[in-house]
């Protein structure tokens, strides 16, 4: 009995080959199947190239009809569909401008018009590093002209880069008929569809794309969007049951903006080659128009891509239209606002204290780092037609971590062209790349220190190794000037606790310190600190007031006067920081002569466990840039950094210093092995006295008209 062929899932070539001389071996009527030269072993070939070509294609054909291996576009396209999922369009870039036209007397002679209007599909246009770009209105804007002046003042005008086109359908049930949007560049979220009995009419119904058909029934007007093989747009109108039917002949109007997308960001230095009206009708001198970008050209994106259509399309489905878990809270937040670079949501449940019946949604803007609060409400609204009942959803800014990683890098001189500063230059260069790569989802994750110390370690061939030190940061902001407060700072993440290294007792405590031992069973007095403060000036504490009392009762006459802020008395104010003694305790300390004088022993507190530190009572009387604004710096346990629920974290002055191990084979600078960005200020055996920051962690403030 002849052999049945095996390896019959094989793409190989040679294999198939081999498999069919492994069968022709059962076979007594061939013999020359072995010999290369023979007629057989062409015929073997042909066999296991054909038999080749269809595996291959068999294969790709099954994997094309799945969305997890499809590769081809078109096919991810058609699966996308069955889930309901229409990918997104190119999306134009927009900008903000502002134009200040000058009216003449109207007609009457004796006032101004009473309005001017600029009209839908006037031209802007502006320039990039790369090319100039034409910018168009959406939209009629009419405005009142200042009867005293004359001054039309268009403020906040939203323009969008490329051009304002129109393309019209009949529609005739005598044919086939696919309303195609004739433009791959199209903006669909830009996109105006309006339907008429006929062309010279003009009664106009405006339809809507959309978006939940449990809320649809026949007399909708609703519209459907699905890509096309071309990666263009079709229009799909409702059949009388779900969305209003078409009646034949009448006229679709669709207008929408063509786009170079992403290619048009960073346009600005605007110019006006459209036209201004005034009430009577009467053109605008283009001479008396004055044009301002207050924002130039951004959030132009391409076309959404293939593989992420993949990755959303089934979350999309997920969600069914309701908003019941987090995921669904986040990828609807997704769609309802596309102006989200990332979104997280989390339940009240994991806040502490828990707060039951509400999930929390903290957005991060693709501009900007806060929402405005007509934006949270607006996105609070549209979330409601999806949540359940019980569940009240929240927007909420995210808190931001600031990540502060100081790098003291090791490189061969010998080995590179590059000076020092220029290498620094190159390591910034990457740890800014290696920011912006986690953009887009650093909601919930961690940052993890040895992937950003083999990031600096390939910056250059020549570098041999670093040392990084991470440290976090956020700004105490809820206090007003003079008043008291107290504020408690949430970290997430364990802090290096000083008194687990201060030591055994020793029971030698000879100048009745406690930096020795008591002799009661307490460790030594701790060497150093890992929270601190920014400098500032305390309310109460000033050089006649208080005289700097320290904290064992004594007065310090060691006061320079700093001449920086004064009392209505005349008294000047002491700059102070605040830093944990090691052993929990928040502190109020100040230094003369390189000297720290403690002058408040108990200002708050701080849970080396849980990285939480809780700064007050006190009262912030000012401070050096006269923000309401306090950094607030801590030194983590570990290598990795945990990120909590709702927080944003971000690289922030990172600080590089190269030691080329050639020249000058020096340790790096460090005073304990837990000091942090620190000055050792005094005599070494005693507390290490960190470097304060004066400066507050800068939040991203845009003043967007967006």
């Amino acid at each position: 009995m002849a052999a049945i062929p095996s390896q019959l899932t094989s793409l190989d070539f040679f294999e198939i080959k081999e498999s069919i001389r492994s069968y022709l071996r059962t076979r007594k009527e061939f013999t020359d199947y072995d010999f290369e030269g023979a007629s057989a072993s062409y015929l073997i070939d042909i066999l296991a190239y054909n038999t080749y070509y269809t595996a291959f294609n068999a294969n790709m054909a099954l994997n094309e009809a799945f969305l997890e291996t499809a590769t081809v576009r078109d096919n991810i396209v058609r699966i996308a569909k069955q889930l309901n999922y229409t990918p997104r369009s190119i999306k134009a870039p927009r900008a903000c401008v502002k134009m200040i036209a000058q009216t003449s007397i109207g007609l009457n002679g004796t006032t101004f018009p009473e309005f001017a209007t600029l009209s839908k599909g006037d031209v802007f246009v502006a320039d990039n590093d790369f090319d100039s770009y034409t910018f168009a209105l959406t939209q009629d804007i009419q405005v009142p002209v200042d009867s005293g002046t004359g001054l039309a003042t268009f403020d906040n005008v939203l323009v969008y880069q490329g051009n304002l086109l129109t393309y019209n359908y009949t529609v005739d049930y005598t044919k086939k008929q696919d309303y195609i949007i004739p433009d791959e560049n199209v903006d669909t979220g830009l996109l105006t569809v309006d339907i008429s009995p006929t062309e010279q009419s003009s009664e106009t119904d405006t339809y809507s794309p959309a978006t939940n058909v449990t809320n649809a029934d026949g007399t909708s007007r609703i519209y459907y969007l699905e890509e096309t093989d071309d990666m263009r747009y079709r229009l799909v109108f409702g059949d009388g049951s779900i969305g209003r039917k078409l009646i034949d002949g009448e006229y679709i109007r669709i207008t929408y903006v063509s786009t170079d997308g992403v290619e048009a960001n960073g346009a600005k230095g605007f110019n006006f080659i459209g036209t201004v009206r005034d009430s009577d009708l009467r053109v605008v001198n283009p001479n008396n128009i004055a044009l301002t970008t207050k924002d130039a050209a951004q959030d132009g994106e391409d076309r959404e891509t293939s593989l992420s259509v993949k990755f959303r399309a089934p979350r999309s489905y997920a969600t069914q239209n309701r908003a019941v878990t987090e995921n669904d809270f986040e990828h609807i937040v997704s769609e309802i606002y596309p102006q989200a670079a990332s979104v997280t949501a989390f339940g009240g449940e994991k806040l502490n204290p828990p707060v039951y019946g509400k999930v929390y949604v903290a957005i991060r803007p693709k501009t900007g780092s806060k929402l405005n609060a007509t934006t949270k409400q607006k996105i609070k609204k549209d979330l409601l037609k999806y949540s359940v009942a019980s569940i009240d959803p929240v927007i909420i800014d995210p808190t931001i971590f600031y990540v502060l990683p100081k790098s003291y890098v090791y490189y061969n001189g010998n080995d590179t062209a590059l000076t020092g500063a220029q290498l620094g230059t190159k390591i910034l260069q990457g740890i800014d790349a290696f920011n912006k790569a986690g953009q887009t989802n650093r909601f919930g994750g961690r940052i993890d220190g040895s992937k950003f110390g083999s990031m600096v370690d390939n910056a250059d061939n020549a570098i041999s190794g670093n040392v990084t030190q991470m440290t976090l940061g956020q700004n105490l902001d809820q206090f007003t000037f003079g008043n008291v407060f107290t504020q408690c700072l949430d970290f997430g993440n364990p802090l290096y606790d000083p008194n687990q290294y201060s030591g055994s007792p020793d029971g030698d405590d000879t100048n009745g310190d406690g930096d020795d031992g008591d002799g009661t069973g307490n460790k030594c007095k701790p060497s150093f600190s890992v929270v601190k403060s920014g400098t500032f000036y305390a309310t109460g504490y000033t050089e006649d007031l208080v005289n700097l009392t320290l904290s064992d009762g004594t007065t310090s006459a060691q006061i320079a006067t700093p001449g920086i802020s004064t009392t209505a008395n005349n008294q000047v104010l002491v700059p102070v920081n605040i830093r944990d003694d090691g052993r929990g305790n928040l502190i109020l300390v100040t230094t003369r002569d390189e000297t720290e004088l403690t002058l408040n022993p108990s200002v708050g507190s701080v849970n080396y466990g849980t990285g939480q530190v809780c700064v007050g009572p006190v009262a912030i009387q000012g401070t050096p840039d006269d923000t309401t604004r306090l950094p607030i710096q801590v030194l983590p346990a570990g290598g990795s950094i945990a990120v909590p629920p709702g927080v944003d974290p971000t690289i922030f002055n990172p600080q590089v210093n190269p030691i080329d191990y050639t020249i000058n084979d020096v340790a790096i600078p460090t005073f304990d092995p837990n000091n942090f960005n620190g000055y050792n200020y005094g005599d070494t055996s005693g507390i290490n006295i960190i470097d304060y920051p004066t400066d507050t962690f800068t939040y991203p403030v845009s003043e967007s008209c967006f």
